[in-house]
């Protein structure tokens, strides 16, 4: 996608380049040519903007005017920020998008930008592909919109004479939010002293904002003066206005209100800020993924959309730095899920019982600053955690209440409160970080060791199933307290779906632009205890680099299947001589990663036996790493059963392959057989032509789907009539772990079961094969046993209990060899200089 993209703008740039450089036209043409393709709308503008409702201008020339400049939007027919985002020709030469459109973007062949902003991406001159914070610039332009169409001004101390008709229309307004005044899963506390039309600003984004959860928006007025005119938010149905009967400032104001909450949550958000899509869920997640936090917090944008803040750092001398501050916020480091020393208190999430039983913010840090800070240690020291959530992102407009200068003002209580904390908190900061040391390292200082992952591409466990097993050997080691990164060295690109994934559970993922390969990667961070190489043809470009710039890493390697292997026994299934040749290159550059490695994972005990037998010594450092599976036992019995399914990645070759096979040489018996309701279920990602060309009324091809779970619920027989292939078959141990009773050729359930083994049917005959998946559909006993059989095999051998105890021995494994080769190397550099100076002589042993 992301090329065919970059090939398409690629095409345009000789044309748009020309036309930039030419008028737009006269406002009358222009106006012509809005109205004769029909993309403005009048009533649509007026409903979205209460300045333009309240005034006598026309509509259209008032965008022409003043609205495209605060990215008002004309109509839900042409959306002005999504042109602006695919065009930063367009934005940098400051032209109107809709009269650009009108003029010269439709002949350019430009995109009509009708698609949702939270589809649409954000292109720069020297980037065409997607970053993780992109969607901050698009709700900027919400926000420039917003006071524009409300008549304020970001300049502006306090509202000025619209706010009154800004907030009816907010009063007028139907959040998408669920709003449950009796008991929300979610109370939003907002704190408010004047500045009210930064507070209808930060409405109008929670009045957009979807999410799972119930809420409450209950802004707390903390006695602002009348002149503010806070007294209008009184109006607005969908929030609780609580009102201060004095001044207490930002603590105080907190701490009462929250007591009137009725959430399970409490969501503190600062008046002057804007929440981005996936704000509130992300947060309240984030309690579930990370079960010992105690308070959350959100990913900070300034209001040029730098980054503000990715969770902050405490240095050992009671200093406090604002990690990432002023940087681009997309740069790796600022984009995982972390433990942080402390989060701002201007959008975190806390459960009410903790909240509770912590006493809310310590009152010695009245009126404000530092409360944050110090109720992050508070919970530490009780026994939780604190983290960092940079999918949930909010634009902070800082400074707007009580300005940046720390010598006057509250401001100045910022300085007198730090000291107080680390007075407070000197114990703790013992174990900080030293000032100067990189705060890349700094702010993850909590992982006593890292790891570093490559592979070929970023994991997609709904699609193939090593992707599964990797997702959980990386799950393994994050449960024994690992910092990890990763890197895709086939396509270095982040995504929205799968990048974001590991993202959000803690790892730091590098891509383009900021990482292209391996050794950028490591000019970043060479800190790396372990590093974990997938595939010998990852593993071999890269391994020279690993060890000349990370030296003291140790390399552990996951070839995930034997490939020599399978390309053997596939040249030797189609009698393919040149194929079986090739199959001897990769031979010897998989070996020699094993060999390279300090220590490797094989996933059966006869790859390592095929590879002890290939070369010269045996190793013993490989570790067998069967597979890895929840079972669910919960689950439809025999009669609520009617299909037979097959489950494969098709882009793999030998899926093609065992589904052509199964269709000619077994379903016809099948089909004759068995009941007239029972289906084949072909299920699995992008199946080629001829696979989909299988499909019928009793035959089901898929092709990718979310969740397998439906399909195997249905599935009474799996089968899996695999001719040729290599390593274990995850797609045998997914079935057995659902419970679904399972017919295998021996190369498919190599290193999962032999013939005399109940829980799984072996055969390469085809009439046999289909006899066996007769039996086992027919005869409810045999099925329940083998289905018994089944669950019991995956629970004894593939746990992630087990599946941890056998990644910290590989780390061990591989501590052992490195400190071997690194005392046999020193030997044979000492030994070279011995001989040199004519001072040694090996000795004979002939």
């Amino acid at each position: 996608m992301v090329i065919n993209e970059l090939k398409k703008v690629v095409r345009r740039l000789g044309r748009q380049a020309r036309n930039l450089g030419k008028s737009l036209g006269s406002r009358a043409s222009i106006v012509r040519g809005i109205r004769e393709q029909g993309l403005f709308d009048a009533d649509f503008y007026r409903r979205e903007y209460p300045v333009v409702a309240a005034g006598a201008s026309d509509p259209l020339q008032h965008y022409l005017a003043h609205g495209w400049k605060h990215a008002m939007e004309p109509s839900d027919r042409f959306s002005v920020r999504a042109y602006l985002g695919r065009n930063p020709d367009v934005r940098q030469a400051g032209l109107d998008p809709l009269a650009h459109w009108v003029r010269y973007g439709k002949t350019d062949g430009r995109i009509l930008p009708q698609a949702s902003i939270a589809e649409t991406p954000w292109f720069e001159d020297d980037r065409l592909y997607p970053l993780p914070d992109d969607v901050v610039h698009y709700e900027l332009m919400a926000g420039r919109a917003y006071f524009g169409g409300a008549g304020f001004d970001f300049a502006q101390r306090e509202a000025g004479a619209t706010v009154v008709e800004a907030a009816r229309a907010m009063a007028s307004r139907t959040p998408l939010l669920t709003i449950d005044a009796a008991s929300p899963k979610v109370s939003i506390v907002i704190p408010v002293y004047g500045q009210t039309h930064f507070a209808l600003n930060c409405l109008d984004s929670l009045a957009r904002l979807r999410s799972k959860y119930s809420v409450e928006v209950i802004v707390a007025d903390d006695a602002s003066p009348a002149a503010a005119r806070t007294d209008v938010l009184k109006s607005i149905p969908w929030i609780r206005y609580e009102r201060r009967a004095e001044n207490g400032g930002f603590l105080e104001c907190c701490n009462s209100t929250v007591q009137l909450a009725r959430g399970e949550i409490i969501v503190l958000l600062n008046s002057d800020t804007r929440v981005l899509d996936g704000w509130l869920d992300e947060l309240v997640e984030a309690f579930d993924l990370f079960p010992k936090a105690g308070m959350v917090g959100s990913k900070l944008f300034n209001d040029d959309a730098t980054l503000q803040e990715a969770g902050g750092i405490f240095w050992r001398d009671g200093s406090a730095h604002n990690y990432g501050r002023g940087d681009d916020p997309n740069r790796p480091q600022y984009c995982f899920a972390r433990q942080a020393d402390f989060i701002s208190g201007a959008s975190i999430a806390i459960r009410k019982s903790v909240w509770d039983a912590m006493g809310g913010f310590d009152p010695v840090y009245k009126p404000a600053y530092c409360e944050d800070a110090d109720l992050a240690f508070r919970l530490r020291r009780a026994g939780y955690e604190v983290w960092f959530v940079p999918t949930s992102r909010v634009i902070h407009y800082e400074g707007i209440t009580h300005g940046r200068d720390v010598t006057q003002g509250i401001k100045a209580y910022q300085v007198t409160n730090l000291q107080k904390f680390a007075e407070r908190f000197r114990a703790e900061l013992v174990a900080h970080p030293q000032p100067g040391s990189s705060s890349v390292r700094a702010a993850s200082w909590r992982c006593g060791q890292n790891i570093l992952f490559v592979d070929a591409l970023t994991p997609t466990p709904d699609q193939d199933s090593g992707s599964i097993v990797t997702n959980e050997v990386m799950a393994s080691y994050r449960e024994a307290g690992f910092g990890e990164s990763f890197f895709p060295l086939h396509s270095p690109y982040w995504s929205k779906k799968y990048t974001a994934a590991l993202q959000r559970r803690g790892v730091c993922c590098h891509y383009k632009p900021f990482s292209s390969d391996v050794g950028e990667v490591l000019d970043l961070d060479n800190c790396f205890d372990y590093a974990l190489l997938y595939r010998y043809n990852v593993a071999q470009a890269i391994h020279g680099e690993l060890r000349e710039k990370a030296p003291a890493t140790r390399v552990l390697f996951a070839n995930v299947d034997l490939h020599f292997l399978r390309e053997a026994r596939a040249a030797e299934n189609a009698n393919d001589q040149l194929a079986l040749l090739r199959s001897e290159s990769t031979k010897k550059n998989e070996l020699e990663m094993f060999l390279r490695a300090d220590a490797s994972f094989v996933h059966t005990q006869i790859e390592r036996d095929v590879i002890q037998a290939a070369v010269p010594r045996a190793l013993d450092n490989m570790v067998v790493l069967p597979w890895i599976s929840e079972v669910f036992r919960d689950t439809p019995g025999f009669a609520n059963r009617a299909d037979i399914m097959f489950l494969g990645n098709f882009p793999h070759a030998p899926n093609v392959d065992s589904m052509l096979f199964f269709m000619q040489s077994i379903w016809p018996v099948l089909q004759r057989d068995l009941p007239a309701h029972a289906r084949l279920l072909v299920v699995g990602n992008q199946p080629p032509k001829e696979v989909q060309d299988l499909a019928s009324e009793r035959v089901i091809v898929t092709g990718f789907v979310e969740e397998l779970a439906p399909y195997f619920l249905t599935s009474r027989v799996f089968v899996a009539p695999l001719r040729y292939g290599a390593g274990i078959k995850g797609k045998l141990v997914t079935a057995l772990a659902h419970g679904v009773p399972s017919v295998a050729t021996r190369i498919a359930a190599e290193g999962i079961a032999t013939s005399e083994e109940g829980h799984l049917s072996i055969t390469d005959d085809p009439a046999q094969f289909a006899a066996e998946v007769l039996r086992i559909y027919q005869d409810d006993a045999s099925w329940l046993r083998m289905r018994e059989a089944g669950l019991a095999y995956v629970e004894q051998h593939y746990s992630r209990a087990a599946t941890q105890t056998l990644c910290l021995q590989a780390l061990a494994t591989a501590d052992k060899v490195w400190a071997a080769r690194q005392a046999h190397q020193r030997q044979r550099f000492f030994e070279a200089i011995m001989r040199e100076n004519g001072e040694f002589e090996p000795t004979r042993t002939d």
